[in-house]
């Protein structure tokens, strides 16, 4: 049994909205999504919402390519995860392999790799999860991300060989010239053609590189925590997570995220033995305690949760917890 579903982190889609609001003024918020939602870097967006926000950002912004313009702001070092930077090594190489290997953790289901043709390599992404205009504005979006880590090494001005990307072309010349080379539409995947000699090119002496790796353990282990495609339960289990950023969970919400009816999400449900209320109630005090540990007060999880007030959150949490919210946070500073 499978949702056939992806996810992408905020931070990783967060340099898109930042963009829009500087060149466009058009804020996330036009698009409806949630602040709380905004505001954790870490937490997991189903990719196909993210298909339909970008569309509707081209809508808002009457600009089929407003990815091009968006381009400075489309750079690893705006990712927001303190304590790693793909882009603090010596050379391309290292780079290139630190952010193949590590974008996993930020966006499932795709893939990221380097091929080899003669003296030719290939910097790749393939993506099965979007679809229409939505695949040539997520392909842009990531082949302008690829082209800023080789121009963070080899200049503003690095020209790649060639660029192939998914989808439609939109905005052809605007592309071709953003690239400086030539641009292939409608291809299989996304690719970025060098030199296999730029791979081992270093990185100029005013830059720094080969910064420690320094993340905090709650940090890392959300890093860690991304669901693949394939693994059934912990999928539900973040779209019902990603759902509380709307209000509690509901059955009619989820299915539609996962574009299913009702009834099959239910009985889906009870293919794993579970039911609706039951995975609920367990997210929610599990994200919760999250909360705690992140030094959030009591008041403030039961709205970051979408209950109605802090005696609703209480109740809820300690039907599956066996003490209330107040006094699991007790027991955490006690042993800290």
């Amino acid at each position: 049994m499978k949702f056939n579903t992806s996810f992408i982190r905020v931070c990783y889609l967060k340099p898109v909205f930042d963009g829009m609001q500087q060149i466009f003024g058009i804020s996330y918020r036009d698009l409806d999504i949630p602040k709380t939602l905004m505001q954790e870097p870490m937490a997991l967006i189903p990719f196909t919402q993210v298909g339909h926000w970008l569309t509707q950002l081209a809508e808002l912004s009457q600009d089929p390519c407003y990815m091009v313009k968006l381009s400075e702001y489309l750079h690893f070092n705006r990712l927001e995860i303190n304590g790693i930077d793909p882009l603090a090594t010596p050379d391309v190489a290292m780079s290139i392999r630190r952010i193949n290997y590590g974008v996993v953790s930020l966006h499932s289901g795709a893939s990221y790799y380097v091929s080899q043709s003669a003296k030719i390599m290939k910097w790749c992404y393939k993506n099965p999860y979007v679809f229409k205009q939505q695949k040539s504005l997520d392909s842009l979006r990531v082949a302008i991300t690829l082209l800023n880590a080789q121009r963070h090494f080899l200049g503003k001005d690095y020209r790649p060989i060639r660029v192939q990307l998914s989808g439609s072309a939109i905005g052809h010349e605007q592309v071709s010239e953003l690239f400086g080379s030539p641009v292939v539409w409608n291809a299989a995947q996304t690719e970025i053609w060098f030199d296999i000699d730029e791979m081992v090119h270093s990185i100029s002496p005013d830059q720094e590189f080969n910064a420690p790796v320094t993340i905090p353990r709650s940090l890392f282990e959300k890093y860690l925590n991304m669901p693949q495609p394939h693994d059934a339960p912990k999928v539900l289990f973040e779209m019902i997570n990603y759902s509380r950023f709307y209000g509690l969970p509901k059955v009619k919400a989820v299915a539609k995220l996962f574009n299913i009816s009702e009834q099959q999400l239910q009985r889906r449900l009870q293919h794993l033995g579970l039911t609706f209320s039951t995975i609920s109630n367990y997210i929610l005090s599990n994200q919760a305690i999250k909360y705690m540990l992140d030094g959030k007060e009591i008041d403030e999880i039961a709205s970051l949760l979408g209950y109605a007030n802090q005696q609703s959150f209480s109740r809820a949490f300690k039907r599956l917890r066996r003490c209330t919210p107040q006094q699991y946070l007790d027991r955490l500073n006690l042993k800290k």
